[in-house]
């Protein structure tokens, strides 16, 4: 008997074990999938950036709460993240398109993160392609996430273009995205003629030869 309940004891102890050794391999077994979304979440952003984002707060009552600064230049980002978490989207000011005016590809774009962009600000690069070739002319960090009101701030960290103030802050899905986009879509779409009326007359060429 003193046998037979030895053994009832060790089988107990024997399925408690087993039971939290399940919960354990449960919990190891979902830490890949918990790290994914949370990367998803606060690293990648994917639903945070995606959208459309402008400086412009006219007729916005709460223009403050969102942290926009009335005297940023008008600019417009159309921002997409893709499944590996990076990022890329066209960016729009008139300082943009007249100092890149021979280009209609200027995008801000950001590497997949990594480890690292879970302690440290995040990286954007202003591109455009230009004679075939994507060069990088701006570097940009992503310093503040407003989740609650839709706003991003960055600092400007380096700029081969001078188009750029030091820091830019934009909201996302403002009444006057729309317009603002076809604005300045318009104004750089006037950007290269400028420029080539520029050009030739500093040459003694006449453009209407």
């Amino acid at each position: 008997m003193k046998h037979i309940k030895l053994g009832k004891y060790v089988l107990i102890y024997l399925a408690g074990f087993l039971t939290s050794f399940s919960g354990v391999l449960d919990s190891l077994v979902k830490i890949p999938l918990s790290y994914e979304e949370l990367k998803k979440s606060y690293v990648y952003d994917n639903k945070f950036l995606t959208g459309q984002w402008t400086t412009n707060a006219e007729y916005l009552a709460n223009s403050s709460e969102l942290g926009l600064d009335p005297s940023q230049p008008k600019m417009t980002l159309s921002m997409k993240v893709f499944e590996d978490g990076s990022a890329s989207g066209e960016m729009m000011s008139e300082k943009i398109c007249d100092a890149l005016p021979l280009t209609w590809n200027i995008r801000l774009e950001a590497d997949a993160p990594t480890f690292r962009d879970f302690f440290f600000n995040r990286k954007f690069y202003l591109k455009q392609l230009h004679k075939g070739r994507i060069q990088t002319v701006a570097e940009l960090e992503l310093v503040n996430k407003d989740r609650k009101h839709g706003s991003m701030k960055f600092n400007v960290i380096g700029d081969g273009t001078g188009a750029l103030p030091k820091k830019i802050t934009l909201a996302k899905n403002l009444p006057q995205y729309i317009s603002d986009f076809k604005e300045l879509s318009d104004y750089c779409g006037e950007s290269p003629i400028q420029y080539w009326k520029d050009f030739y007359p500093k040459r003694g060429k006449n453009i209407h030869k």
